[in-house]
């Protein structure tokens, strides 16, 4: 059984920080309570993309969009077109749980609580 055969929505909903079709405001409240570097991923409410990470700061909540580019290895992700492209938003999350986000607001930050999505 390898992780590149199962399709990355199998794989991102299987996560415990992927929270789905949660609005903005929902993400926020979600994140309020919980400590900085604390971060959930969810559908993106922009049609250009297909995800965001919403990411507890010191100050309040930013939103990651996550774009969608297509490479020489077929469809990627990527933050920011400078930034390295992955193949999956697992691949996205682990990457910047040990590096620093490449985003004004939390250029200093990596990923760092993943919050679990409420039963």
């Amino acid at each position: 059984f390898s992780l590149h055969c199962v399709p990355l929505p199998l794989l991102c909903c299987k996560a415990i920080w992927y929270h789905g079709s949660v609005s903005r405001q929902q993400a926020e409240a979600q994140l309020q309570r919980c400590r900085e570097a604390s971060f959930l991923v969810r559908d993106s409410e922009s049609g250009t993309s297909k995800y965001s990470i919403a990411l507890k700061t010191s100050q309040s909540c930013v939103h990651i969009i996550v774009a969608q580019t297509k490479s020489s290895k077929g469809l990627g992700y990527t933050l920011d077109q400078s930034s390295c492209v992955f193949s999956s938003i697992p691949e996205v999350v682990h990457h910047y749980c040990t590096h620093r986000l490449p985003f004004t607001g939390a250029e200093h930050m990596t990923l760092q609580h993943p919050v679990p999505r409420p039963h």
